[in-house]
């Protein structure tokens, strides 16, 4: 029995390896990331990236873009070949932004939003702990900011984030980044998640 047991236990941890095995890393994806300052919002529509934006007094936007090399012989298809999380931190204080909104020159799919497993990769990358809830007691977090998400077949994202102002006596905006924010208080990072839910890696891009 405890031949068995030992083989069996031999037997899940090949299989775990196998399974968060990356297919590929992020050193073949060849990362590239710019950003930019937005005008400050003075009530005027913007066009950017193919949004329409307004940018209300007080808040601010950033606008950024970020490029890699498609893995060869991959799909567009999330369910087989796993999916890229976007995250745009503040990093003084570990806060994302309330809202992103991104596009691919390439067309395909990009989603804002958020995500459980985004928990886990802030507990396996500490220096990314951002793109987790926040905890506001022993027993109790709270869901922050929102990210994007895209096949990595896309190639690139262009993206723009928005940062409110936060009102006096509203103890609830300190869940999300806010204004005033400079660029250089910026961190981008894409993390590769797998079709079964594997946190694969992680990989500063820009800040």
């Amino acid at each position: 029995m405890v031949l068995v047991a030992v083989i069996a236990a031999a037997g899940y941890g090949g299989y775990r390896w196998w399974h968060e095995r990356p297919p590929y890393g992020p050193e073949v994806m060849a990362f590239t990331a710019t950003a930019e300052q937005l005008p400050s919002g003075d009530g005027r529509e913007l066009q950017h990236h193919g949004h329409t934006i307004f940018v209300r007094k007080d808040e601010m936007a950033i606008s950024g873009s970020i490029t890699w090399r498609p893995p060869a012989g991959r799909g567009s298809d999330w369910d087989e070949d796993g999916w890229f999380m976007i995250f745009v931190v503040d990093k003084r204080v570990d806060l994302m932004p309330p809202r992103v909104w991104g596009t691919s020159p390439s067309g395909l799919e990009v989603v804002s939003g958020g995500d459980g497993v985004q928990n886990r990769i802030a507990e396996k990358y500490p220096w990314l702990r951002g793109a987790g809830d926040i905890q506001i007691d022993e027993n109790t977090w709270r869901d922050g900011g929102m990210t994007l998400a895209t096949t990595p077949a896309a190639g690139g994202v262009d993206f723009i984030a928005m940062f409110p102002p936060i009102p006096v006596g509203d103890p609830a905006r300190r869940f999300v980044a806010a204004a005033p924010i400079a660029l250089s208080d910026i961190m981008i990072a894409v993390a590769f998640v797998g079709p079964d839910r594997q946190v694969y890696w992680a990989e500063r891009v820009y800040g």
